[in-house]
Order: C-alpha cells, then structure tokens, then sequence
C-alpha cells in the first residue's frame, strides 16, 4: 500500500508544479488568444508557402520527364487535360510510370506533339566530291575548257 500511496503523492505534485500561476514565468507573461491566433496565422503561412514551393517543385520534376519526349512539356497538361495529382503515387512522389503512360496515350494521339530532332543536317561545308564529270568546277572555268 505504501507504493500506491507514494505514486498518488507523485502526482498530485506533478500537477501542481506544472500548474502555470505558480511558475514565476508564467505571472511575467500573459499568454492572450490573440497571441495564439497569432502564432497560428504565422504556421499557416509558412505552412502555404511551403506547399507552393513543393507543388511547383513537382510540376518541374513531371515536366522535367516530359521535356524527353514532348516538344512542349506543358502538353502533357494543357492538351493532355493532366492533372498534377494524376500523375502522383500514393505517396505523393512523382510516379515515373504514370508519366510515362500519360506521355505515350497523348503522343498516341496527336504524334506531332514529339520532340523534334534538332541537328542542322548538311549545311554545305566541307569538300565535295562531283559524280558528274560534265559538271563545271572552278578548275575547269579557270583553265579553260580543253575537251
């Protein structure tokens, strides 16, 4: 019995030491609902831009993915009709799959949306070797024709 007696003991000193008018703290400040409503405004804040900063993280990691192989990547939104969170797993990362089968049904769909090559192809440098014998070159015009 002496036990249970030391742990109500215990408690009841528990709970008046943490009581906030006996804490010499607590007399020097008054804690208002006005300061609490306060507090909370200053999290939900921080709390929205940190969500925005993450959304907009996600959005350029998708469009980051569909940069391979759409022209525009946007597409894959605005003419896709794509939504962030369909291209979401279940743990809010960015699911490469669901990208990719989002990507191939719009490319499916209209093929010209791809992304383009972008080499320059033959722009005319270089030597050049004629097939043509009758061709004229620069040789023949400057020495004459001798045929």
């Amino acid at each position: 019995m002496d036990t249970t007696e030391n742990i109500h003991d215990q408690d009841e000193h528990n709970k008046t030491a943490a009581t906030p008018a006996e804490s010499p703290a607590a007399e020097d400040e008054q804690i208002t609902p006005d300061d609490h409503h306060q507090a909370l405004e200053e999290a939900h804040s921080r709390l929205e831009a940190a969500q925005k900063r993450i959304d907009t993280m996600v959005l350029r990691e998708i469009e980051h993915q569909a940069r391979q192989r759409l022209d525009v990547p946007s597409d894959l939104f605005d003419l896709g009709k794509h939504q962030v969170a369909d291209l979401l797993g279940e743990n809010g990362d960015v699911d490469a799959e669901r990208v990719t089968a989002a990507i191939d049904a719009l490319l499916k769909s209209r093929p010209n949306l791809a992304v383009r090559p972008t080499g320059w192809g033959d722009v005319g440098g270089g030597p050049r070797s004629s097939t043509n014998s009758d061709t004229p070159d620069w040789n023949t015009a400057l020495r004459g024709h001798q045929g």
